[in-house]
């Protein structure tokens, strides 16, 4: 009798300390990239004529990247996949995002859009980016990596072919600093295509 009782309540311990386990899970946070500040909104240039649209993609990721988690670097060679701290979508389409709503901030036209688009668009430029890296260290900071070609789409060729890279240092060790510096890494690019499309838009 004394074994049954002492059984019973061997189990009735552990499943105490299955319930104190599961209450202890920390909440699934979700993050997202930001785009350029509404204030930093150029004035208008040649770029902002109505006959100009540029279309932005295809953009490709890394297939490690391409995850609901958000990836770091532990060191060169190994990468943290975190359960707990997620993108709140795709990150490439929020990349897409973000990079068309700063051109069009910097270009002060709202003729930027992702590419492929579900409406048929008359595009002059387009933007095609093969992103290497975009990935950080907790507590340091975030490297994009890409490979960018501006397109003349009325010629069908390339007008410029480059490779952009850019470190981000965060300024905490939490991953909202983390994600901060992915947006200022993508604004650095932003900034870097707006250029290249106002030099060939003169």
């Amino acid at each position: 009798m004394h074994r049954r009782e002492n059984s019973q309540i061997a189990w009735v311990i552990a499943g105490l300390f299955l319930l104190v386990g599961c209450g202890s899970t920390p909440p699934t946070e979700f993050y997202t990239l930001n785009p350029l500040s509404a204030s930093l909104q150029t004035a208008q240039t040649e770029v902002s004529r109505s006959d100009i649209t540029i279309g932005v993609g295809p953009i490709t990721l890394p297939e490690f990247l391409d995850r609901p988690q958000i990836v770091t670097r532990t060191t060169a060679n190994r990468l943290n996949v975190d359960e707990f701290h997620r993108w709140g979508g795709s990150l490439q389409e929020d990349f897409a995002r973000v990079l068309v709503e700063n051109l069009s901030r910097l270009l002060a036209t709202n003729r930027v859009s992702v590419y492929p688009s579900p409406e048929p668009l008359h595009l002059l430029y387009r933007i095609v980016i093969d992103v290497q890296q975009f990935d950080g260290h907790l507590g340091v900071g975030v490297t994009l990596n890409a490979v960018w070609t501006l397109l003349d789409e009325n010629a069908d060729k390339p007008l410029i072919n480059k490779r952009f890279e850019r470190f981000a240092p965060v300024t905490s060790s939490d991953y909202e600093a983390l994600v901060a510096a992915h947006s200022t890494a993508l604004a650095a690019l932003s900034h870097e295509l707006a250029d290249a499309i106002r030099t060939h838009g003169q």
